[in-house]
């Protein structure tokens, strides 16, 4: 057991030592460093001082919010900080660490045993299994593909361990002499994810490069000899792509990616790396939003009697329905509750 126990927390300090010293300044690089000390704390349950045995209790309950949230600020669009799903997260560690001073046992007064010990076990479950929703739901936002499947590949194998691991305390199905090496194996394995590509495996879209033998390396630093040459590519491209968006292209009802790259003249893979890359969009369809919400944005204050329906078709979308949601997604807040802020607004400016 003490053996299991020091070989899995060396693997831990491995995969410690490359986050921190590759991607120590970011912000999800530090959320998944504290699941590894939450994982440490899991694995030192047993053999540590019973005197302590209640911190390393509720520091391991974090682990399914952590990784929800690992999750989140690393696949999604826009991550769900402020939510029902952030609230359920909180609530899995924070109701048992208030509980853990009146105990876990059935004497326990009143509901407290089920809303402190029985409840968060179960939204435990839930968070975990939201959080690799999120991955597979975000799956083809990426567009680099090594990159996705690597970080899809790090945050499946990790989700799949904490799902087992909190199955296995909660229930008491396994062993649980048999754990450190299902953590220890789960280390192992992130720590080759991250080490087969350190660049970008964890960075959001924007900050990540792809590897030199990638077809999408348009990066200079990646590909030296074809400095000069990337640069003047870049530059044409992203002036001919501001042009055709100056013009109202990004109007176009149904527009793809391939549409949008035989318009420029330039390659689809090149068109995904100048929209990644250098304009610093997560994909094609955020980019595409972000210039049509911007100029419904400005129509809804400058044309207040003009329906939002019709605002929603002249700037390209199709449905009313698919307009709200990516305009909620961009401003926070629907278009009839925007346009009414911007007109109060702009009353009390005039009084």
């Amino acid at each position: 057991m003490l053996f299991l126990t020091g070989f899995s927390l060396g693997c831990i300090a491995v995969v410690f030592l490359i986050v921190a010293r590759d991607f120590g300044h970011l912000m999800v690089a530090k959320v998944f460093l504290a699941m590894l000390v939450a994982a440490s704390a899991f694995l030192l349950s047993p053999v540590i001082d019973p005197a302590w045995q209640w911190l390393a209790g509720d520091i391991m309950t974090m682990i399914p919010a952590l990784f929800w949230l690992l999750c989140q600020l690393a696949f999604a669009r826009r991550p769900q900080l402020i939510s029902l799903w952030a609230g359920l997260a909180l609530y899995s560690f924070i109701a048992p660490a208030l509980s853990r001073p009146f105990g876990a046992s059935e004497a326990v007064m009143g509901g407290l045993q089920w809303w402190g010990w029985q409840l968060p076990r179960y939204i435990e479950y839930v968070v975990v299994l939201h959080g690799l929703w999120v991955v597979i739901a975000n799956w083809s936002d990426d567009l680099i593909e090594t990159r996705r499947t690597l970080r899809a590949g790090l945050l499946g194998i990790v989700g799949i361990t904490v799902l087992w691991v909190t199955i296995s305390l909660n229930t008491g199905y396994g062993s649980r002499a048999c754990l450190p090496i299902v953590v220890a194996i789960s280390a192992l394995i992130a720590a080759y994810f991250l080490l087969k590509g350190r660049t970008g495996v964890l960075l959001g879209p924007t900050e990540a490069r792809p590897a030199a033998c990638e077809p999408t390396c348009i990066v200079a630093d990646e590909c030296p000899e074809r400095q000069e040459k990337v640069e003047a590519l870049f530059d044409d491209a992203d002036l001919k792509l501001q042009q055709v968006m100056a013009a109202g292209f990004y109007r176009t009802e149904r527009l793809t990616l391939k549409m949008l790259s035989d318009k420029i003249d330039l390659p689809e893979y090149k068109c995904r790396a100048l929209i990644n890359q250098k304009l610093g969009y997560r994909n094609f369809n955020d980019y595409i939003n972000q210039l049509r919400i911007a100029e419904a944005g400005e129509r809804l204050i400058r044309e207040p009697e003009t329906p939002i329906l019709n605002i929603a078709l002249d700037v390209g979308y199709r449905t009313l329905s698919s307009f709200n949601r990516a305009f909620k997604e961009i401003f926070e807040q629907p278009p009839t509750a925007y346009r009414q802020s911007k007109r109060l607004n702009s009353t009390m400016d005039t009084d």
